[in-house]
């Protein structure tokens, strides 16, 4: 029995000299998803539009400057109009590549969208945000889609936004 206990001994010993190198686990942040809907009228028709936000696994992963990793997200817009759905579509920031440096696309997320202004002939304006994680850097994009059902958008280069008008959906929904 001393043998087996002496043998058992040697053996855990023997495991403990031998060192071995922690496993460092990679962390991915990410933002809280994020639903809302809400209803606006303009003229004789009822809008009504769900916005959802959600960490995608699918997209590439975005480095900040501290070498922290995070999730990029994915944000679905549907709009109803007087109780008919006419607009269903999922956003990246790929969405926005087109006027987006390379610099800036390789380390943004897209950020957050809200509901801007509704105009008579025009369609219903939303506002997204492509941004640095965590940070003021944001590029601002002014997303218009008409009554048929289709979308086009513009760099909001507005420099003179109330306060009220500078806010983005965000974790919290402000």
């Amino acid at each position: 029995m001393a043998a087996l206990l002496a043998s058992a001994c040697g053996k855990d010993k023997k495991a403990d000299d031998t060192w071995v190198a922690p496993q460092h686990e990679t962390v991915v942040r990410q933002m809280a998803d994020y639903h809302l809907t809400d209803s606006i009228t303009l003229g004789d028709h009822c809008y009504r539009y769900d916005i959802t936000r959600v960490a995608s696994d699918s997209l590439a992963k975005v480095r900040d400057d501290m070498d922290d990793l995070f999730s990029d997200n994915t944000i679905q817009l549907t709009l109803w109009r007087d109780g008919r759905a006419y607009f269903d579509h999922t956003f990246t920031k790929g969405t926005f590549a087109s006027a987006i440096d390379d610099t800036f696309y390789r380390s943004a997320i897209l950020d957050g969208i809200r509901f801007l202004r509704a105009e008579p002939g025009r369609g219903l304006t939303f506002s997204f945000a492509v941004s640095y994680p965590e940070s003021d850097m944001s590029m601002p994009f002014l997303l218009t889609i008409t009554d048929q059902g289709t979308f086009s958008f513009v760099k909001d280069d507005t420099l003179d936004v109330e306060e009220s008008d500078s806010a983005y959906y965000d974790a919290d929904g402000v």
